[in-house]
């Protein structure tokens, strides 16, 4: 305990005109694998460039004999016969083997071994097993052999860009072969040697380009935007080539004659989600994948030139060693069965997946999990594995080792108890911001997002339809519902304004248009919009609208405004709108960092709601859970969507990557509610499944009173006594002032939590000098804004933005008047 002393009122105001500095450090999303130098998202290069981890058969690569076929399931490489089923595992080990392509005389397999950080290539020689590893520190990705065979291609990241390089096979030498910004892979060999097709990513821009080694000419071929399943194969003979590409949230099939570019082939009908095409040794036929029901991988064949898809079955695997079954059954408090968060990893290192739904990666901790409905059963070759099961933040993990033998089946039970009752304390948990589908591996509905929420013992989730440019991601479902006992889907809205900022709009039923505008985007109509027509938009719909994952870094952002680091709109929409909410906790952003732009509004009278959002998505593999980020509100028990979104407008609420936080000021009154000023006596609870070591009361943005916080486990109930001045607001936090490198079962590296602001006096009241002090920072911050958007757009002419920032300057300046009392405006 480092101080249980009341703050006096001549020592709070000494340090009014100081804001609560949190600790430096990164942001909280730390790439796990060697960091491009010209990539800025890594989150999405790694889920959308890197293989991933399948119970069902991927990467189909038909071998040249035609009677046999190569893929990845489980984490290896098999071989499957054609003519039997029979699939025979050809790789063994820690790591998760992909991507496999035949050497031309069918002796070798080259492919992509994935340890968890770092990518290599392995060339495997068929009969003997014999290995040759291509690694560097960077990534390597999706080997191809040359029509010889005397060459592989592949890609590494070793320049600071994913490069296609080719090496000589005998030799070892290696040359490069682009010098392409960002992403080149996918490489595939023409027919004769004459030259390969391959991916380039840039940007929001996905083509194919072919490189001619005769004339050197490297020209596009097939052009889309951000569409990150874009993979193409090589017909065996011909100048064809095959490619999966989408429409909306499907999948579909093309041909394309390299000669002819301007005309293509769609080969599947309907609602199909057909991904890695590879033409058979013949060229007679394509295999691919498709989900099923269960969102497993199945192997599919149709003719070159269209026809009936037909299934091909696995009938047998053989694992080249002896197996047994696994069954795992999970409890709750009462005993009775849950759905959970469960991984498993062999003693080797080698993680399972799952057949029973999706197999997703966890890229804090490098775990890969899915979720059990109460048991479920596994094959798995014989040997001592690890069983973690979790179930939201509030429950500890539970951990066994259980001994698989061969032929026989072990069974472990495990149990999720929550160390803190949120629905016993009057709170409904939620989560305002995800997605259902984002161009990941598992397309994804509302019944799976319903199986997600009950592992994570969350009650509420917003999935948010989005675009990908021109495609309208989950447009169908937008305003949709779905319930399911007590656990409620409810489809929001993305817009995606890059430059500008995003912002979600909860509870609207018809989309907000254009869904994406600014500078960095191409103008498809009047430039001069801004997010505040946007926030005009859910004020006359009745939706609500929240700035979403603002501020990247912990630290003061206002002490780097020459860095931009603050969304273009969101401190004049703040100082502006009458109903906004900022995302204070976020898997991707700082909490600490975003509070400090919270804090300045509070301070100048503007009621802005803290919010939370995972961003997470149900359809990727590399995802955090949802409900890492979530809130706590108290809705007088309406578990109705609509009471939920009005409990976190009003702040009846916490925000939080994992610890409980409640928070109670002189006779019962908490956050969202209004206390008089003068000496009030407080309380708080913190319990939480992770130390935290850190438990703040802030007054007006500054720290009055700092506490020892709880080691993982644990529940404290503190108290105190503290003097109020005449306006302003009050509120309590708890973090961790390191990151967590495993902060399981939440997923969030630095666990947080922070309860909206109990006011003084009114809504909306301010303190005089906390208030000047705060908008004197936001005024630098929208000259900042301003300077930045003269510069992003140029000679472009946007009067209403620049209205709208002289508005808010007005608005602003008012406090700043000696005459200026302390009310909120």
């Amino acid at each position: 305990m480092l101080n249980r002393h009341a703050i006096t009122c001549t020592v709070f105001a000494a340090m009014l005109a100081s804001f609560a500095a949190p600790p430096q450090a990164h942001a909280q999303w730390v790439h796990r694998y060697a960091k491009l130098d010209d990539f800025g998202h890594h989150t999405y290069l790694e889920q959308h460039e890197l293989p991933i981890l399948s119970h069902g058969p991927v990467d189909p690569a038909p071998a040249p004999d035609g009677r046999t076929l190569a893929f990845a399931a489980q984490g290896w490489i098999w071989r499957l016969d054609l003519e039997t089923g029979e699939a025979t595992r050809l790789t063994s080990g820690s790591g998760v083997d992909s991507r496999p392509r035949w050497s031309p005389d069918g002796s070798h397999i080259a492919l992509v071994r994935d340890s968890g950080a770092d990518t290599a290539i392995v060339v495997l020689e068929v009969a003997g097993g014999r290995e040759q590893v291509i690694d560097t520190p960077a990534i390597e990705l999706d080997p191809e052999f040359s029509d010889d065979g005397q060459y592989l291609f592949y890609t590494s990241g070793a320049s600071g860009s994913l490069e296609l390089r080719r090496r000589h096979l005998a030799s070892g030498t290696d040359e490069t072969l682009t010098g392409l910004p960002q992403v080149v892979r996918n490489v595939r060999s023409l027919a004769g040697g004459s030259g390969i097709v391959y991916l380039h990513g840039s940007g929001a821009h996905r083509v194919l380009r072919e490189r001619d080694f005769l004339t050197g000419n490297d020209s596009i071929v097939h052009g889309e935007t951000l569409t990150y399943r874009l993979t193409a194969d090589t017909h065996p003979s011909q100048r064809l080539i095959v490619y999966s590409a989408p429409i909306d949230n499907d999948y579909h099939l093309w041909t394309l004659d390299l000669d002819d570019p301007r005309v293509r082939h769609r080969l599947t009908e309907g609602n199909p989600f057909a991904l890695t095409p590879a033409f058979s040794a013949g060229g007679e036929s394509i295999y691919y994948v498709e989900l099923d029901a269960n969102r497993q991988f199945r192997l599919m064949r149709m003719p070159t030139y269209g026809g009936t898809p037909e299934l091909v079955q696995i009938q047998r695997w053989k694992y080249g060693e002896a197996t047994g079954e696994l069954a795992v059954t999970v409890s709750g408090a009462d005993k009775a069965a849950v759905t959970a968060r469960v991984s498993i990893t062999r003693a080797d290192g080698h993680p399972v997946a799952f057949a029973g739904d999706a197999t997703y990666y966890d890229s804090q901790t490098g775990r890969h999990y899915f979720y059990v409905e109460g048991e479920a059963l596994f094959e798995l070759p014989a040997g001592r594995y690890t069983v973690l099961v979790a179930r939201g933040p509030m429950a500890p993990v539970a951990r066994t080792e259980v001994r698989v033998k061969a032929n026989a089946e072990a069974t472990t039970k495990l149990n999720v108890t929550p160390i803190w009752d949120a629905q016993d304390e009057g709170y409904l948990s939620a989560d305002h911001h995800v997605h259902l589908n984002g161009d990941g591996h598992h397309r994804a509905s509302h019944d799976d997002a319903l199986r997600l929420m009950a592992g994570e013992d969350l009650q509420q989730l917003a999935p948010m339809s989005w675009n990908q440019w021109e495609r309208r991601i989950d447009r169908d479902m937008l305003g949709q519902f779905s319930v399911q006992g007590d656990r409620v889907v409810h489809q929001a809205q993305e817009v995606r304004s890059h430059f500008h900022g995003h912002i979600g709009l909860l509870g609207v039923k018809e989309p907000f248009a254009p869904w994406f505008f600014g500078p960095r985007n191409p103008t498809l109509g009047d430039p001069d919009l801004t997010n505040g027509d946007v926030i005009a938009f859910a004020d006359k719909h009745g939706a609500f609208p929240v700035y979403v994952h603002p501020i990247a870094e912990d630290g003061d952002p206002f002490a780097r405004l020459a860095d931009n680091p603050i969304p273009l709109e969101l401190v004049s929409d703040g100082v502006l709108a009458e109903r906004v909410g900022i995302e204070l906790v976020c898997a991707w952003t700082s909490s600490l960092g975003s509070a400090q732009v919270w804090y300045r509004l509070l301070n100048v009278g503007r009621p802005v709601a803290a919010m939370s959002g995972t961003d997470g998505w149900v359809d990727f593999h590399r995802t955090p859970a949802v409900g890492t980020a979530r809130t706590y509100l108290r809705t007088g028990g309406d578990a109705s969507s609509e009471a939920v979104i009005q409990a976190a407008a009003e702040g009846r609420s916490f925000v939080t990557t994992g610890p409980a936080l409640v928070f109670e000021i002189g006779e019962g009154v908490r956050p969202g509610d209004v206390v008089a000023p003068g000496r009030h006596s407080w309380q708080a609870k913190l319990a939480s499944t992770t130390d935290i070591d850190t438990l703040e009361i802030v007054l007006n943005g500054a720290v009055v009173e700092r506490l020892e916080g709880v080691a993982a486990g644990e529940i404290r109930t503190y108290s105190g006594a503290i003097d109020l001045p005449a306006g302003g607001w009050v509120a309590v936090r708890a973090y961790a002032s390191e990151r967590r490198s495993d902060a399981w079962p939440s997923m969030h590296a630095r666990p947080f939590a922070h309860s909206s602001p109990v006011w003084i006096g009114a809504i909306g009241s301010t303190d005089p000098a906390a208030s000047a002090a705060a908008a004197r920072d936001l005024l630098r911050a929208i000259d900042a804004a301003e300077k930045q958007a003269r510069e992003a757009y140029g000679e472009v002419e946007t009067p209403r933005l620049h209205a709208r920032f002289d508005a808010a300057r007005a608005r602003l300046a008012e406090l700043l008047e000696p005459t200026g009392g302390p009310a909120g405006s």
